[in-house]
């Protein structure tokens, strides 16, 4: 049963309009949009999806223009049903995550994307996860490349403490290295180590970008290596999304490199929708030192 069709009888058509159906279930929580419209029916809507998933622990809503901390990542959710314990374990793909929603960043709807950049990790390779959060992309590729080294980065206290306690439940220690501190201080100190550097938040990678590539293996002409590189992109889905973050990204490290480097796109992918033409998108760029 969908949540609409649980709603049915309960909100009219115009507010049936205005519902917004896709929500994320992490652990044993749920996570839902409220149209402000809909604020006075937050108990109802709760009750729908307690039908839909009997053994739900908590249900939160979040503001329909959100807004997300810039720092941490977290976001104002208000318990409209349930304990107000937000810790919550959760399981994707045999992996296991263990998240507080009120202290640290999480969304299911990455597991795709933390699955297809592992796979394109080589054994051997060492890896920078800038802003990793609770360490869900480090975790997935240590466990489907164990030989590797991955220097995992958050500047959340919570999210590290979390991060140290999910490597020990995925059992990677000494694969995954839990690093507490600014992404910026600490590719500082990694210069020249990394095969591949990670970097998942897409409103702020873009400052980031010129350390991203000092951070990679680059010391001598035909090196190469590979950033995962988010960024936002608005228009239509049907446009071509990618052309102006590549562009953005090309002029910056110009400006930083000149004509040292050359930049290869190795794959592009739209990640998900945030806001009505607002997309997170990936390119995954393959950066080669000229001279």
């Amino acid at each position: 049963m969908t949540l609409k069709e649980a709603l049915r009888d309960a909100l009219d058509e115009d507010e049936l309009k205005k519902l917004i159906k896709s929500y994320d279930v992490v652990g044993d929580i749920i996570i839902l949009k409220i149209h402000p419209e809909l604020e006075s029916k937050c108990e109802i809507i709760a009750e729908a999806l307690r039908r839909i998933y009997p053994r739900v622990r908590t249900i939160v809503a979040v503001p329909l223009y959100t807004h997300t901390d810039e720092l941490y990542r977290t976001r104002d959710l208000e318990v409209i049903w349930g304990d107000e314990n937000l810790e919550t374990t959760h399981k994707e793909c045999g992996y296991i995550f263990k998240v507080d929603l009120k202290h640290v960043f999480f969304s299911p709807r990455l597991s795709y994307e933390r699955m297809r950049v592992a796979k394109k990790v080589l054994p051997g390779e060492t890896i920078i996860n800038t802003f990793s959060g609770v360490g869900c992309f480090s975790i997935v590729i240590a466990k489907m490349q164990p030989q590797t080294r991955i220097y995992s980065i958050d500047v959340n206290p919570y999210a590290f403490e979390y991060m140290k306690e999910n490597v020990t439940l995925n059992k990677v220690e000494g694969t995954v290295i839990p690093v507490l501190g600014d992404a910026r201080e600490e590719l500082e100190k990694l210069e020249g180590v990394a095969d591949r550097v990670l970097m998942p938040l897409p409103e702020q990678a873009y400052s980031f970008l010129p350390l991203a590539v000092r951070a990679l293996k680059l010391n001598k002409e035909g090196a190469r290596g590979v950033i995962h590189y988010y960024d936002v992109s608005t228009g239509r889905k049907g446009d071509d999304l990618f052309n102006v973050p590549l562009e953005r990204a090309r002029a910056n490290l110009s400006s930083a490199f000149g004509n040292s480097l050359r930049i290869e796109v190795e794959e592009t992918r739209v990640v998900r929708s945030v806001a009505p033409r607002k997309y997170h998108v990936v390119l995954d760029l393959r950066v080669l030192r000229m001279r």
